[in-house]
């Protein structure tokens, strides 16, 4: 033996575990049908379960197996040492089949070591046990290695192990390249769910064998769900249905088979109420329903230490109604073998006179083997079906003498507690999870449900009867029976089926897990969150439920998630502008996800909430988390007191169910009624903030709910006025205020000459509150009716005073204003004769004149400008739907002229380029470049002359005409291509008397008739540019009738 095993078992205490009972030298009936059920199944496939209950005899169906199959090398794993001491002694127990046993566990120093001890209630086995039973103990691989290597064919050898050290084993195997002939899992269902790592290699082949039998009384299994971006997953991703990894039921013992065949003690169920704190049952009150069943051995379970040593240590000597003495004890995994010994050996040798009570906390694992009780009190539920079924197990024992196991479950139900409560929640978590256990392991209980589902009875609540046949309900509290029916409906029955397959459906067709909650199917679902916070929602639910699209165990948690998720694209697409912009903050949350009565619908109100739980400390530090992975995510968007303010505010509705404090209200020196009154005046004059405004929107009721807050806006803007009224009179000392005059506040205008006239407006028509009028009245100066202004002469430009223009115009003047009435009067006097009420004009002479012009190219804005006319006006008029018009305005558009009009171009566009191209084409044939042309007439700085040759816009075609006037004859003069040429400046300076062009030279009648063409030709050309027929004659040295004759021509030419 190595120096680490060595170590292992000095340290190790000398009382041995509880021995097995001696069996029979061969298998009973039902093991020898689990015997050939197993090696018909083997031959076929190489893994295999066996379900058999607790105290079958299922261990040395094991054991048998590996006798007939002739296995040289097994490996036997097992939860716990003291379970592998159990199962060696019980395998030694029968003869028939010499074996060498070796024992692989954990160096106990290390933490592989420290669990596989925790695991098995913190027990070691000492040297001199794993003597009497002829086994060596090892901690290394290396040794199991050579062991493998070096062992006999012809005796058997069998390496027991825990589940935390098989992968010893399995290293020791790939070492010695052996091949195990069968594994034994004892307790298979510590395989299922998610078991540690390491177990794992006992259903994989780095565990190297032939066959695998998994054993169990307590079959799993569970649905694998699909990971989840937002929840842990809780589910078992490891099933005992999977074939795969444990292989077909090879044979099936369950509990009501067991009971039937006698091999097990058949069970009562007693829920009984019993005083107590809280939910605690007081132990004296629970004992006592014991004892009236006259059981005289108890084993009883708690969830922590401390409450098993209060239970023992609170019944310990007392005396029962009876006459019997209670002797309690309690036991825990920490507790020294020699003390858990002592208190097990009182429930095996009990006295008649006594009632023995073990109370148990984490300890007596799967398994481990214990004298026969009578009943099993569960002072706190169980964690699983399988602690259950365990449990339940220790009572079903047969002992001599015994005809049931009673299984206890005191509940206790505090005053103020109503039955649909008391029903739901941890008063009666434990009573719900033994009965799922048990119907997990009793046939005859499913059945029983299934026929309360299908008709609920009456029976069994405070007269003795059972509802159930093997359980009965004495808790008197509870007088609502059809309550009762439909909790064990909802809790134990199978109705829970129906309603998953119903959640299902609704899935289908909406898309998520989140019935309305007044619906049947909304209230199930609640009720099975709420089980599931409570611990009362068995592993294969939970799994199920969770594996549904949408499904949450949280649902306002869910909610905040997708909120979240909305809120975080919004900002990646807006920035920081997403809650201060008022178009943007009042973006909707998608209200799929939203409660009916939750207020943050919007983006801006969503992130305002989360700022106030933030301020508060209520929201949680992973909420916080994910906000501060948003882009852009500020937490102060408002000051701190306004931060304050608000807060105050949210306090003072639910103190007071409104929002309208008044202003008089001060809480820890905040002016509360004077902050909100200054929030109104902010959100009338536009200065509130956005997120300041869906700060208040969150704490204050809704509008349509009584006590919102009221803005008054209609009296913050009156108030607005006056003050600006006041301002007025204090600065200017009178209240004589101009017409549309507007007075500036600090932090915004107000129209007070309107306001003032709507005051007088309401007051005349008796519209006026009373208040308002005191307080204007109280205004030094305030008149209710204005008296006339003296009339002032003003300047209305070049309009004449004294006419109705003038009036028009703006001025209130005697003259102007007598001028207006006058023409007023006129038109009177022409409505009532039947005469027009003006002396317009026809339109048809002006839209004939247009037309003309039209005709030759004049455009709408051009006639429009050279007239001094709108737009409308020449279109009307020349469209026909003008019939009438003023005389001035025939008078301007008759005196138009196709010159002026070309004149009054505007220097934008575009015009035909034909005739500035004449002109370009004789500039360029004369040598002058192009980039020189571009630039003198305005084109920057061009390398080239880019102009369109179609059209042209009238200021270049103006520049051109110009730059040809200039230059006259001129060419240009040699000069160098690395020199830039001179501007037309510089040229004109250096010859000023040069001869102007020939075209622009010859004098009227002087010139041959080739020089005359010419000088026509340039006319023409410089009136299609638009000059007037001064500048023309002028510049062609002809009079202006010779141009007007050009132009006549050209009007006859086009008609």
């Amino acid at each position: 033996m190595s120096d680490m095993t060595e170590l292992l078992i000095a340290d190790s205490v000398t009382e041995p575990v509880p021995g097995p009972r001696r069996h029979q030298r061969g298998p009973r009936s039902h093991q020898t049908e689990a015997l050939n059920s197993l090696a018909a199944v083997l031959d076929s496939v190489p893994r295999a379960q066996l379900v058999m209950s607790c105290g079958t005899g299922k261990t040395l169906v094991g054991r048998w197996h590996a006798e007939r199959i002739g296995a040289a090398v097994t490996a036997v794993v097992v939860p716990s040492l003291s379970l592998i001491a159990q199962t060696l002694a019980e395998w030694r127990s029968v003869p028939g089949w010499p074996f060498e046993a070796l024992i692989t566990c954990s160096d106990r120093t290390t933490a592989d070591g420290e669990y596989e001890r925790a695991a098995g209630d913190g027990q070691d086995v000492s040297a001199s046990y794993w003597a009497s039973l002829r086994a060596r103990v090892t901690t290394e691989s290396a040794i199991v290695a050579n062991r493998l290597r070096d062992h006999s064919p012809s005796r058997p050898l069998v390496v027991f192990s825990t589940y935390h050290s098989v992968h010893v084993v399995a290293d020791a195997a790939r070492r010695a390249g052996v091949v195990m002939d069968l594994v034994v899992a004892d307790e298979a269902h510590t395989l299922a769910g998610r078991p540690r790592p390491e177990f794992r290699i006992v259903l994989e082949e780095k565990l190297p064998a032939r066959t695998r039998v998994f054993m169990t009384a307590t079959q799993v299994l569970a649905e694998t769900e699909p990971h989840s971006e937002y929840f842990e997953d809780w589910s078992a991703p490891l099933s005992m249905s999977d074939e795969k990894l444990f292989g077909p039921v090879a044979y099936r013992l369950d509990f009501s088979a067991a009971i039937a065949r006698d091999l097990l003690s058949d069970y009562r169920v007693l829920v009984y109420e019993t005083s107590g704190e809280n939910l605690t049952p007081d132990p004296v009150s629970a004992l006592l329903a014991g004892a009236r069943e006259g059981i005289g051995k108890v084993l009883s379970f708690h969830g922590r230490v401390g409450k098993a040593r209060a239970f023992a240590a609170a019944i310990d000597g007392i005396t029962l109604p009876d006459g019997r003495t209670v002797v309690a004890r309690s036991v825990a995994g920490k507790d020294a073998t020699r003390q858990r010994m002592q208190a097990l050996e009182l429930l095996r040798s009990a006295r008649p006179e006594q009632m023995v009570v073990v109370c148990s906390a984490r300890c007596l694992a799967a398994g481990v083997d214990i004298p026969a009780v009578d009943g099993v009190l569960f002072a706190d539920p169980k964690n699983s079906d399988v602690d259950v079924i365990q449990a339940v197990g220790r009572a079903l024992r047969k002992s001599p003498g015994k005809s049931h196991g009673v299984i206890m479950i005191p509940v206790c139900i505090p005053r103020d507690l109503d039955e649909d409560t008391a029903l739901s929640t941890g008063a009666f978590s434990a009573v719900w999870r033994v009965l799922r256990g048990l119907r997990a392991m009793d046939d005859r209980l499913a059945r029983e449900l299934d026929e309360v589902l299908r008709a609920p009875s009456r029976r069994g609540i405070r007269d003795g009867s059972r509802l159930l046949s093997h359980i009965e309900f004495n808790v008197p509290s509870i007088t609502d029976v059809s309550l009762l029916n439909n909790k064990i409906v909802d809790f134990v029955s199978p109705a829970w089926d129906l309603f998953y397959t119903e959640l299902e459906q609704f899935v289908a067709e909406h898309g998520h897990a989140r019935p309305e909650r007044n619906t049947k199917l909304g209230r199930w679902c609640e009720r099975q969150r709420m089980m599931y916070r409570t611990g009362m929602l068995i592993d294969d639910r939970r799994a199920r439920l969770r594996a549904l699209p949408g499904w949450t165990w949280d649902v306002a948690e869910q909610r905040w998630i997708e909120q979240w998720a909305q809120v975080a694209d919004l900002f990646r697409r807006h920035g920081e502008s997403l809650l201060t912009d008022p178009e943007l903050a009042v973006i909707p949350i998608d209200a799929g996800v939203l409660s009916r009565k939750c207020r943050a619908s919007t983006v801006g109100r969503w992130c305002a909430w989360n700022r106030q739980l933030a301020r508060r400390g209520d929201l949680s530090d992973w909420q916080a988390d994910k906000l501060n992975e948003v882009d852009s995510w500020a937490w102060a968007l408002i000051t701190e007191t306004d931060a304050a303010a608000v807060d105050l505010l949210g306090e003072y509705v639910a103190w007071k169910g409104h929002a309208n404090p008044p202003p008089d209200v001060v809480e820890d020196d905040i002016e509360l009624g004077r902050w909100l009154n200054e929030i109104r005046r902010q959100r009338v004059t536009g200065r509130l903030s956005q997120p300041l405004l869906d700060e208040i929107e969150m704490v204050t009721p809704a509008d349509s709910a009584g006590g919102a807050l009221r803005w008054y806006r209609v009296e913050m803007q009156w108030l607005l006025g006056i003050e600006a009224l006041r301002q007025f009179r204090a600065r200017e000392g009178h209240l004589r205020i101009p017409e549309k005059h507007t007075e500036a506040l600090p932090d915004t205008t107000i129209p007070l000459y309107d306001w003032c006239t709507r005051q007088r407006y309401f007051y005349r028509h008796g519209q006026m509150p009373p208040a308002r009028a005191q307080a204007l009245e109280r205004v030094d100066g305030w008149l209710w009716e204005r008296q006339p202004a003296p009339r002032v002469l003003m300047d209305i430009g070049d309009a004449r005073h004294g006419t109705r223009t003038g009036y028009v115009k703006g001025c209130k003047c005697e003259e102007c204003t007598e001028a207006n009435r006058t023409k007023a009067r006129e038109r009177i006097a022409r409505s009532v004769a039947g005469r027009p009420t003006t002396d317009w004009v026809s339109a048809t002479r002006a839209r004939m004149h247009l037309a003309a012009l039209d005709t030759q190219g004049a455009q709408q804005k051009s006639l429009a400008r050279a007239s001094e006319l709108n737009v409308k006006t020449i279109v009307g008029v020349l469209s026909g739907t003008t019939k009438r018009i003023l005389p001035e305005t025939e008078t301007a558009i008759l005196a138009l002229t196709f010159g002026a009009v070309q004149a009054a171009v505007a220097p934008g566009t575009s015009i035909d380029g034909g005739p500035t191209w004449v002109l370009l084409d004789d500039l360029i044939a004369r040598g002058w470049p192009k980039a020189w042309i571009a630039r003198e007439i305005g084109k920057g700085t061009e390398k080239s002359l880019q102009l369109r040759r179609d059209s042209v816009t009238a200021g270049h075609a103006k520049a051109v005409a110009r730059l040809y006037e200039r230059l006259g004859e001129r060419k240009p003069q040699s000069w160098r291509r690395c020199k830039q040429l001179p501007t037309l400046d510089e040229i004109l300076a250096e010859s000023p008397n040069e001869p102007a062009h020939p075209a622009l030279a010859v004098a009227p009648g002087s010139g041959t008739s080739e020089d005359s063409g010419n000088q026509n030709r340039w006319a023409k050309q410089l009136l299609d540019q638009g000059y007037s027929i001064q500048h023309i004659a002028k510049r062609c040295a002809m009079t202006e009738a010779q141009v007007k004759s050009l132009t006549a021509t050209d009007r006859r030419m086009t008609a």
